[in-house]
């Protein structure tokens, strides 16, 4: 690397770490676990690391910004055209949230979201199809922050909550994926969870790669979480986040989102950078994908994340959990890569509502994203997220391993989708 090519990407860190102090009051250094702010909790007994969203504080009802609520993300990142809600949007379609252990009070906690926000009320289906599950805190924030928010932004598809017994990955892929598939019929599932690639031996990889492109091929939209540890992911070097590597699986990064004017009846997209724990890299087991190098991406192997969402814990959004997590209970603010993997999957639910799954699916979600990408219709459908840093990769113009291709205009993405 030149000294001029140095001084750049020194530069770009700097205004980077400004601009994300500035918006958010306060910068919070990859990977840390602070107070309540934890990007990875390790489930008791459990084989992967669970994304735990990281909460940041609680209150007795959701203030405005810095804690989003939904109409607020909903204007944010242009849902509609008109900025209102549109209670039909997911309509017809099934949401399939995996999670360990679940929630014991996420059918009251996602009610009570609803009656705060003017939600219509969830149709809402909880399985425990693999024996009864016991109680976990942080999988049960997890699961608030989950359910609560496909809901939001997808608000008349059916959600169904998948409770395994325990976080092993025999639990939340083998079986789960398995029964998202041929029991639920769902048309796309939601995983934010995760571990280290470096960590899943190449056997397992494989296995769980055959279950992901099978159930991918047959039209269920695949998404997950990219990891709330910067590029390391908790370990000591690089190493992407699986299942987010998964080629058949869309990756789905961080981002700080500032949002301008953000009252109680909405607001309008301001600013957004690269959160800097966001999981990203390129994958040291997955090629690269052809729909990634047919676009004009030049990666070793496969590349993470596919696209990005606002993710800080600073710009984080508003759960209701009564049943409380590490002394922070009722409406707790969270952010995380967590949070990015069901509102995702809300929008393609929501662009199947309208075009139906025989024209977006498993089978050709990436290839119709990174078409966009490489087409004239970028800039209107996605927002090019050029600053930010997650300790080996920098947002940069067009795609990059912190943020893929970007964050949605979700109105526009859903008519060119």
């Amino acid at each position: 690397m030149d000294k001029q090519e140095r001084y750049r990407k020194y530069l770009v860190l700097g205004i980077t770490v400004l601009a994300i102090f500035g918006f958010t009051g306060v910068f919070i250094p990859m990977a840390t676990e602070q107070g309540h702010a934890i990007p990875l909790v390790k489930a008791v007994n459990s084989t992967p690391w669970f994304l735990h969203g990281d909460a940041k504080g609680a209150a007795s009802s959701p203030s405005s910004y810095p804690g989003y609520i939904p109409i607020q993300i909903w204007q944010a990142y242009n849902y509609t055209s008109t900025g209102a809600y549109n209670t039909n949007y997911g309509n017809g379609e099934t949401i399939a949230i995996v999670d360990a252990y679940g929630s014991p009070t996420i059918s009251s906690d996602v009610n009570t979201f609803d009656q705060q926000f003017g939600l219509p009320a969830i149709n809402l289906q909880i399985v425990q199809p693999f024996g009864k599950v016991s109680r976990n805190s942080g999988w049960a924030l997890e699961t608030s922050l989950d359910v609560e928010w496909a809901h939001a932004m997808a608000p008349a598809a059916k959600i169904v909550l998948i409770e395994t017994p325990s976080a092993s990955n025999t639990y939340l892929i083998n079986d789960a994926i398995n029964y998202a598939y041929n029991t639920t019929h769902a048309n796309v599932v939601s995983m934010s969870w995760g571990e280290a690639e470096s960590q899943v031996s190449s056997s397992s990889l494989a296995q769980y790669h055959s279950i992901f492109s099978y159930v991918a091929s047959h039209g269920v939209i695949l998404v997950a979480a990219s990891g709330d540890s910067g590029a390391n992911d908790g370990t000591s070097s690089p190493t992407v986040n699986y299942p987010a590597s998964d080629p058949s699986v869309v990756a789905a990064g961080g981002t700080t989102l500032y949002i301008k004017g953000a009252t109680s009846s909405g607001g309008s997209y301001g600013t957004e950078y690269a959160w800097n724990s966001s999981g990203g890299g390129v994958s040291s087991y997955f090629s690269e994908p052809s729909y990634q190098s047919a676009a004009g991406i030049s990666l070793s192997g496969r590349g993470v994340p596919d696209v990005s969402y606002d993710a800080n814990p600073n710009t984080g959004v508003w759960v209701y959990d009564s049943t409380g997590d590490q002394g922070l209970k009722d409406w707790i603010q969270v952010g995380g890569t967590s949070a990015a993997s069901p509102q995702w999957a809300a929008i393609f639910a929501d662009a199947q509502a309208i075009d139906g799954s025989s024209s977006i699916n498993g089978g050709n979600v990436h290839s119709l994203l990174y078409t966009i990408y490489d087409s004239s219709n970028y800039q209107n459908d996605f927002h090019d997220i050029t600053l930010g840093y997650n300790g080996a990769y920098y947002a940069g113009t067009g795609y990059d391993e912190v943020t893929g291709i970007g964050s949605p205009i979700v109105d526009n993405l859903i008519t060119n989708l």
